[in-house]
């Protein structure tokens, strides 16, 4: 008897978004995912609890709404990546445990499911040498606030990395309820800015004095109202040491890369 055809590779389904090996119920409510998990709960409440810490400049890789920033323990100007000012957006911390490839990006629901794609790829192109680890995601920000912006915010952020073909492992999910207080019936975030130590993988809840370099021109796309991740296409990808070598060695291991497009920018860090 002839044997039967082989069934269907690998699909998308079959690379979840996973919270302690389980896959994320998304057909669910948020509230049933935290109930069932509740160590998320208690890693947010802690994080919560963290007065933010004051970051100064010497360091730091800021990154502003649509942007996002990757750089791995061995750039040696950068250890430190942040953001803050979120309100209804969220951060998110995307890492490779065994590169330690770090990437941290300001989404504000603009377009949720390119963003994500992006930042996956930058982190496995710090990781492609790397034979073991996982890629564990840690989402920070929102509140419930009265359009409900911050819940569908982090409805597709879930739902993105769902979709990813690598298993993306869930550590940190302090949103939107889980980052809400109220005063005299009027709800506020509790966390607005969070940093990433790229060495030590600590994440805690921060305040930066200084957002450069080039503040104002990197957030002029997002004030102008341009459509924002436009898709990136090489060369516009390139990392830090591809540009130093088609510059003088005076630039800093960290630089400023715009696609062919003005609201396409993003920051990468050295390998």
């Amino acid at each position: 008897m002839a044997e039967p055809p082989p069934g269907p590779g690998p699909t998308l389904a079959e690379m979840p978004l996973l919270v302690n090996g389980t896959r994320v119920d998304l057909a669910r409510p948020t509230g049933d995912m935290i109930r069932a998990h509740p160590h998320l709960e208690e890693k947010a409440k802690l994080l919560r609890s963290q007065p933010a810490q004051i970051v100064e400049p010497k360091g730091l890789l800021y990154v502003q709404q649509r942007e996002f920033a990757v750089t791995t323990p061995k750039d040696g100007s950068v250890s430190i990546l942040g953001s803050d000012d979120a309100t209804t957006c969220h951060i998110v911390v995307l890492r490779h445990t065994g590169s330690g490839a770090t990437c941290l990006t300001h989404c504000d629901g603009s377009d949720t499911e390119a963003e994500v794609s992006l930042i996956m790829s930058s982190v496995k192109s710090f990781s492609n040498s790397t034979g073991c680890g996982r890629l564990e995601v840690h989402l920070v920000g929102g509140f419930n606030d009265d359009r409900q912006l911050s819940q569908k915010l982090t409805n597709q952020l879930l739902r993105a990395f769902d979709l990813q073909p690598e298993d993306v492992h869930l550590v940190t999910f302090c949103v939107t309820e889980l980052n809400d207080r109220e005063e005299q019936d009027i709800h506020f975030p509790i966390i607005y800015g969070i940093a990433v130590n790229v060495k030590t993988a600590e994440i805690f809840p921060a305040t930066f004095p200084e957002k450069g370099p080039d503040e104002d021109l990197r957030s002029a796309h997002v004030l102008t109202g341009a459509p924002p991740w436009l898709p990136l296409q090489p060369p516009c990808v390139v990392t830090a040491d591809q540009h130093l070598r088609r510059k003088d060695r005076t630039t800093p291991d960290w630089a400023l890369f715009l696609g062919a497009f003005p609201t396409c920018g993003f920051l990468v860090g050295t390998r």
